[in-house]
């Protein structure tokens, strides 16, 4: 069975957006997800594209020969007609003047044609999305500290110079004077209240530790960009890489996995847990709290740690100074991570918040990590600096990451 990194992550969110799906074995998720419900009106046929495919369908229904559908109803006025080809039609053609589609909140949020302002409100991730899809020339205001977190603050230096419409509550007289075309929020927000208020299309997307689907995030504000076939690329060619792992890994008898344990930075202290148990896996790792894998940060005691004995701990933005008091805490000595000086520093933003570049180049840096000598031959730095220049389009980037952060590296 073959078994990639986002076949564990559409796990988590199969039933948001995009992507509508049964429960399957983790092995089929991401096939299964590729293979499901696009919730985008004029994907009549229930399938995960727009073709001439939905047109027929929805010739069929006219002509009493195929069952209604939600998704056929590609022009949103409430019935299924002539005008529903033309939409689909027009939407195949990519000169559809607006376009409906189901947000990650599961609202019909219609938006226009073209998109040429936006708003990007949902944080971080949304405003990370829209650098991934090239679409961050259209940002005209964005969540006060989207712009201060790697590796955005060297991709897109330029959106520090964008208006800030505030973080947590929002200043919709702000966005309004903005005038945007839409507006990304996260599902958190009270989205109705701010499209009621601001008169403008407002998409939910999933953020903070909600958002660990990065497919259907990188899909819903794809598909309302008008950017979705850059987002399918994205993900293919992460799959692609991801798979070079897992192959890999999923092989690997798990009494021969190392047992990690995840902190946030230890600058919080060893015992504020936090949860990678995602990429830990894909890479070849058994996670010694798989409970925590929907939590956010979680204080645990020191005694916890002892119990659960993992063989490398990985941090949250760990450095060299507080990396040594660990290893020098007197009660942690019998912990064989401690014992073996096995901890290692990971890159910020990492838990699950909507990361698709980042959590690939992860995945090979844990797995070379893990399993030294089944990856003697993988350049993690060159490596890293491919996938993120795909995504970010900037040379050296995960070199930059590297530095900040302070990762393991093999000379």
């Amino acid at each position: 069975m073959r078994e990639t990194f986002f076949s564990i992550l559409v796990s988590f969110a199969l039933c948001l957006s995009l992507v509508i799906a049964p429960a399957v074995a983790d092995g089929e998720l991401f096939h299964r997800a590729s293979e499901n419900t696009l919730t985008v009106y004029g994907n009549a046929n229930l399938d995960n594209v727009i073709d001439g495919d939905d047109i027929e369908y929805v010739q069929g229904i006219l002509d009493g020969t195929e069952d209604e559908t939600q998704f056929a109803d590609a022009n949103y006025d409430g019935q299924i007609g002539e005008d529903d080809i033309a939409q689909i039609r027009a939407i195949i053609e990519r000169n559809e003047t607006e376009l409906t589609l189901l947000d990650m909140a599961g609202r019909a949020v219609t938006v226009p044609r073209p998109i040429e302002r936006v708003v990007s409100a949902a944080g971080l991730d949304s405003t990370r999305a829209l650098v991934y899809l090239e679409d961050e020339d259209k940002i005209v205001g964005l969540s006060s500290y989207s712009t201060s977190w790697s590796p955005i603050k060297y991709a897109a230096p330029e959106l520090a110079e964008v208006p800030v419409v505030g973080s947590g509550e929002l200043n919709l007289e702000q966005i309004a004077i903005l005038e945007p075309d839409v507006i990304f929020a996260g599902t958190r927000s009270n989205l109705d209240a701010i499209q009621e208020k601001t008169h403008i299309p407002t998409v939910g997307v999933l953020s903070g530790i909600d958002s660990c689907l990065a497919l259907d995030m990188l899909r819903t504000i794809g598909w309302t960009m008008r950017s979705e076939d850059r987002a399918e690329e994205l993900i293919s060619y992460a799959d692609g890489k991801l798979s070079a792992v897992t192959e890999i890994t999923s092989q690997i008898p798990k009494d021969e996995k190392p047992r990690v344990y995840s902190c946030s930075g230890l600058h919080e202290g060893i015992t504020t847990a936090l949860s990678y148990k995602l990429v830990v896996e894909a890479a070849g790792g058994v996670d010694v709290a798989p409970e925590l894998a929907n939590s956010s940060k979680t204080t645990i005691s020191k005694e916890k740690i002892i119990d659960w004995n993992p063989d490398i701990i990985i941090a949250h933005n760990g450095d060299p100074d507080q990396m040594d008091a660990v290893l020098s805490d007197p009660v942690l000595q019998s912990v064989n991570a401690v014992n073996n000086g096995s901890i290692y520093p990971v890159m910020i933003g990492l838990s699950g918040k909507g990361i698709l570049a980042e959590s690939v180049t992860q995945v090979l840096y844990l797995a070379k990590l893990f399993h030294p000598d089944r990856f003697e031959d993988l350049d993690v730095e060159e490596e890293g600096n491919e996938i993120l220049k795909t995504f970010y389009g900037v040379d050296g980037l995960y070199t930059e990451l590297e530095n900040e952060f302070q990762l393991y590296r093999w000379d």
